[in-house]
Parts: structure tokens; C-alpha cells; sequence
């Protein structure tokens, strides 16, 4: 029997319902921290993780603003609150004088950790002074100062003469994927001994830069994405094209540590103990059963 009433969608039923959860969860959440604020101090609240999504392609442009108005603020995010600060006091405090007492946390290592295994950008506590330490001989070595800066001067010649030579054609040229090229092969040449050579336009580097690249843009979506779990069990959206990044970024990788362990046979271990260094406890693929990238 036809009502006349206009048929909804399944999807549409579905965003609706999230949207108005959405809102009953700030509006709770509001009201609980102003609550809470008379018995102790927070940042104000500015906003939550589901304005991060709104402003997601004026994200920078949006926290400007913020900050504008508060030198430190939350966003407020389902189980947690995330702190903004733009204050130079307190970004000592954290980064330290008191630094032992912020973690990188398990909901930082949950979003990261797909790609960036377990090395130093995920890593909390012993694991990563263990790390840290490493790194820390390694890079303050002055063989390692004079290899990066002839790494440096290479690279910045071959950016210079591509300029140049556009310039000269009176081409367009794409500054910033140039600067990120360069950027690329200088860092990975000095800390795992590849020269990617994206900037000659090596089909093997650029596609692993360009990987990498893409892959570090889905894991920061994650951050303003509070339904990220449930993209990554369904295997659709940026989930689904993260994990063909990754993909690609185990490939490139695990084929340059392999070749960097034949290299412990021939009295390659320093290089090999940078690489290590730069890739510890990186994730091991599944059919693989050696124990590549354990500390040495």
C-alpha cells in the first residue's frame, strides 16, 4: 500500500544515525569536562576529532585558527582527549623537562604500527631508549656528518640543475614533489645506504617513494578518522589502499635487508648495524620465517 512517504536509503539512515550519535557524544562529553574543570585545570575544549574530519583539506588552515584563539586546546575523541599546544613552555615541558612522562601511548601505536612496525617512531619505554641510543652513536659519529653532507651537496646539485634546465625550457615544475624527492634519496641514502634516486626518475625508488609517501598520508588520516577500525576490518577506502602501500614498502624493504645481511659474510656489519638501526623490529612478513631485523 503506497503512503506517499519518500523512501530513505539504508546508507542514509545509517549516516544520519552516526551523525546524531555524533552529536549526543560531544554534547556528553562537553558537558562532563566542564564538570570536571572546577576540580582541575584542562586547555579549553576547541572542537572533535569530527571537525578534524570536516576541515580535513584545510586541515592546517584549521588548527591556525584554533590557534588563534588558544595557545593550548582539546579536541575531544570517543574515549579520550587529544591536547593541541602552540605554547613554547609547554612543548619544553613535554619534549624535556618532564619528558618521561609522554609516551607516545598504545592509541598512537595502534595507528602507526601497520607501518612503522615497532622501530623508533612507535616504540615507548626501554625499546625505545634501546633504540635511541643506538641511533644516537651512529648519527653523532664525524664519518657520518661528512658522509651526509657530501649526500646533501650531491642531491642538491641534481635538484639545482633540474630547475635550471626547466627554467631554461621555460617548463612548469612541480617544486614541492621535487623538494620531497630529494628529500627522499638524501635521508635514505645516508640511513639505510640506498640512493632511491627519485630524482633521475629511478621506476624502482619512485615507486616505493610514492608508497611511502601515500601510506604516511593514510596512517595521519587515522588521526582525524574515528571509524578507522572499521574501514581496516572491511578491507575498503584508505584502509584498503594503505595496505597496498605497505605492500609495496615491505617489498622494497625487506629485499635491501636481506641483501644488507649477505653483506655480515664479507665485513659489512657497521652498515648493516645502520640499517638495523633505522628499520629495528620492523614488521615481519608473514611467509618469511627469518628473524631479519633483530638488534645486533
Amino acid at each position: 500500500m503506497a503512503t506517499g512517504m519518500p523512501e530513505c536509503s539504508p546508507a542514509l539512515v545509517l549516516a544520519a544515525g552516526l551523525a546524531v550519535l555524533a552529536i549526543c557524544w560531544y554534547l556528553a562529553a562537553f558537558v562532563v569536562g566542564r564538570g570536571a574543570a572546577g576540580a582541575q585545570r584542562y586547555p579549553p575544549v576547541a572542537g572533535t576529532v569530527f571537525h578534524q574530519v570536516y576541515h580535513l583539506r584545510r586541515l592546517h588552515d584549521y588548527y591556525t585558527d584554533l590557534f588563534r584563539e588558544h595557545a593550548t586546546f582539546r579536541l575531544l575523541a570517543p574515549g579520550r582527549r587529544q591536547i593541541y599546544t602552540s605554547d613554547t613552555a609547554v612543548v619544553e615541558h613535554i619534549l624535556r623537562t618532564n619528558f618521561a612522562n609522554y609516551g607516545k601511548g598504545a592509541s598512537n601505536y595502534d595507528k602507526t604500527s601497520d607501518l612503522f612496525g615497532d622501530g623508533i617512531f612507535t616504540a615507548d619505554g626501554d625499546k625505545w631508549r634501546q633504540q635511541r641510543k643506538i641511533a644516537s652513536y651512529d648519527f653523532s659519529t664525524r664519518a657520518l656528518r661528512d658522509f651526509s653532507g657530501g649526500v646533501f651537496n650531491r642531491d642538491a646539485a641534481k635538484l639545482a640543475h633540474i630547475v635550471s634546465g626547466n627554467a631554461a625550457a621555460k617548463q612548469p615544475v612541480d617544486f614541492q614533489d621535487l623538494l620531497m624527492k630529494a628529500t627522499m634519496d638524501s635521508i635514505f641514502t645516508i640511513a639505510v645506504g640506498v640512493d632511491l634516486d627519485t630524482l633521475s626518475g629511478s621506476d624502482e625508488g619512485s615507486r616505493f617513494a610514492a608508497a611511502l609517501d601515500d601510506a604516511s598520508e593514510f596512517t595521519l588520516l587515522r588521526f582525524v578518522n574515528a571509524f578507522w577500525k572499521v574501514s581496516r576490518f572491511l578491507n575498503v577506502g584508505a584502509e584498503a589502499a594503505l595496505r597496498r602501500r605497505i605492500e609495496v614498502v615491505d617489498e622494497f624493504m625487506y629485499k635491501r635487508i636481506r641483501g644488507r645481511a649477505d653483506e655480515i659474510s664479507d665485513g659489512g656489519k657497521a652498515r648493516w648495524r645502520r640499517m638495523t638501526c633505522c628499520r629495528d623490529s620492523y614488521r615481519q612478513p608473514p611467509a618469511t620465517p627469518e628473524r631479519w631485523t633483530t638488534s645486533t
